[in-house]
């Protein structure tokens, strides 16, 4: 790998910035040079929070514009905020969770709207309301089996995940986006 940019996009609360940092500790493990930032505002009451993960050959921690390989979004319009960040090849994970607009009056984005702006990448729409666990490590199983298993393995994951919960949701997710898109579970 000459170099990999993953972003995670989502709201305070929904274990961005834990995402992460699983990420960049088992990379780091394995004997990659890695970069991790956090960026975010008011995250304590539901604002947006981002983390940019650098694997390989960079120098630089945050993603430049155009150069993501990988988009999280845990929270769907936040895959919209982040899309000046996206590779012409990005692959996008997408939670269909929408937040509800804050304001009266003011419409909810559907998730149907923010996958016909994302027309033009690869987009893997996860469900994480349907699927057994904490949405985050669901997340980073979908994103395991579909990019990173070429560079870690299963058991990397597994041991820098602190709780069983996280361990289980990780292996849902696996198990979902197999059965999802590639038809064969390899766990």
């Amino acid at each position: 790998m000459e170099k990999l940019n993953i972003l995670i996009a989502g709201i305070g609360g929904q274990g961005v910035v834990t995402t992460g940092r699983m990420i960049a500790e088992v990379f780091n493990l394995k004997g990659y040079k890695v970069f991790e930032a956090e960026t975010h505002g008011l995250a304590q009451r539901g604002g947006a929070v981002n983390v940019h993960v650098r694997i390989g050959d960079v120098n630089t921690p945050l993603i430049p514009m155009g150069k993501a390989d990988i988009l999280i979004s845990l929270e769907a319009t936040e895959a919209l905020r982040n899309i000046q960040f996206l590779s012409k090849e990005a692959k996008i994970f997408l939670n269909t969770f929408t937040k509800p607009a804050s304001l009266p009056n003011v419409k909810a984005v559907q998730v149907s709207e923010v996958v016909e702006r994302l027309r033009n990448w690869q987009v893997f729409q996860v469900d994480c309301e349907k699927i057994h666990g904490k949405c985050n490590s669901v997340m980073l199983g979908c994103l395991y089996q579909a990019s990173l298993k070429q560079y870690v393995e299963v058991k990397d994951f597994l041991s820098v995940m602190k709780d069983e919960t996280n361990r289980n949701s990780f292996l849902s997710g696996l198990k979902y986006f197999s059965q999802a898109y590639e038809q064969e579970v390899r766990v």
